[in-house]
């Protein structure tokens, strides 16, 4: 009688302890593995299940089955008020895309193998979304611009139906080689902070979105007045904030770097192309739904995250400051429209 009396008087201690351990466990398991959420949910729930019955012993199958299935719908609830605060309260912290004609671009020389190159360069001093300045030169050599700027006019698509992953993946082989410079920028400044893994990828994201966002047209870039109204209002305060006659709506990598306009997908490509040099597991994200392409990286780090080939790449916004690897904004944060087009490993 004692020993019944004993068991039926910590069931809410039980209760208790198994659901902060879930939430803890779990928390553990979506930052280091790459488990779906489910699978990773059940896990935490056995691992608690089993802690708590070591410490407070074994209680019967029928109280087992009955606190996990309270503990599952105390976690959904806890996932879905955080969730919630994330899509209202978050965004309030993060910026919008700046648009700007204050970038300047000057033509200068460097001394390589004894010889004077040209190029263009630009200095930039950024910081990165957690408060850390950085400053290098953006350079690449004048040749090889020239030699890339219409490259992707000659372009031609293979039959296969992943238009844009072939697209992609054709620019960066084309472009990563003249981006050396860019690279020794991004190696000394890891070299010289002695940046980690995520510490060195947050600093070449941070760098691509501090530059202010221009669009990219197939056509012509038209007077304000002739688009919606989203665009059109952008164009009247920064007419300059377009580049257009560009095939497909995107500039290669080193065309980038020599003008600094680029919408979505022309920074989700250099900054994979980037990453993908410095041996990193990165993705490219598109969707047709939203008309947007973002990063993918697969690096431990909590929010939002696509599993593709049972690898989790967790999303990352470019187009504006101070969106953060696994954030994105309200307006494009449904994961099941997004797709991955293109992966480095």
């Amino acid at each position: 009688m004692v020993e019944k009396s004993r068991k039926g008087g910590d069931g809410c201690l039980r209760l208790f302890i198994i659901s902060i351990l879930t939430v803890i466990i779990f928390g553990i398991l979506e930052v280091t593995t790459h488990m779906s959420f489910l699978f990773a949910i059940v896990l935490a729930i056995i691992i608690s299940v089993g802690i708590t019955s070591l410490i407070l012993g074994r209680p019967s199958g029928k109280t087992m089955f009955r606190n996990s299935i309270i503990t599952v719908l105390f976690f959904i609830c806890i996932y879905t008020v955080g969730n919630f605060l994330l899509k209202f309260l978050v965004p309030l912290n993060h910026e919008t895309p700046t648009f700007t004609t204050e970038d300047v671009i000057t033509e200068t020389s460097i001394v390589e193998n004894n010889d004077t190159i040209a190029v263009y360069s630009n200095n930039r001093t950024w910081r990165d979304n957690y408060g850390n300045n950085y400053s290098g030169e953006l350079s690449v050599r004048t040749q090889d611009f020239l030699r890339l700027q219409n490259h992707i006019a000659s372009y031609v698509p293979p039959s296969s139906a992943n238009f844009w992953g072939n697209l992609y993946d054709y620019i960066d082989r084309k472009d990563t080689p003249s981006l050396d410079l860019v690279a020794k920028t991004f190696q000394n400044i890891n070299t010289q902070s002695k940046l980690n893994q995520m510490e060195f990828a947050e600093m070449v994201v941070s760098c691509i979105q501090d530059i202010p966002y221009s669009f990219v047209f197939q056509e012509e870039c038209l007077p304000a007045h002739y688009y919606e109204d989203s665009i059109k209002d952008i164009l009247e305060e920064c007419p300059d904030c377009c580049i257009g006659n560009i095939m497909y709506g995107i500039q290669n990598p080193v065309s980038f770097i020599q003008n600094l306009k680029g919408d979505c997908d022309t920074r989700t490509v250099i900054i994979y192309s980037i990453l993908k040099d410095f041996g990193y597991d990165v993705a490219i994200l598109n969707s047709e739904f939203y008309r947007h392409s973002i990063l993918g990286i697969n690096l431990p780090a909590s929010g939002l995250h696509k599993i593709y080939n049972g690898k989790k790449y967790v999303l990352w916004e470019t187009t504006a400051k101070h969106f953060e690897v696994g954030y994105l904004s309200p307006n494009f944060n449904d994961v099941s429209h997004w797709n991955v087009v293109l992966t480095s490993k």
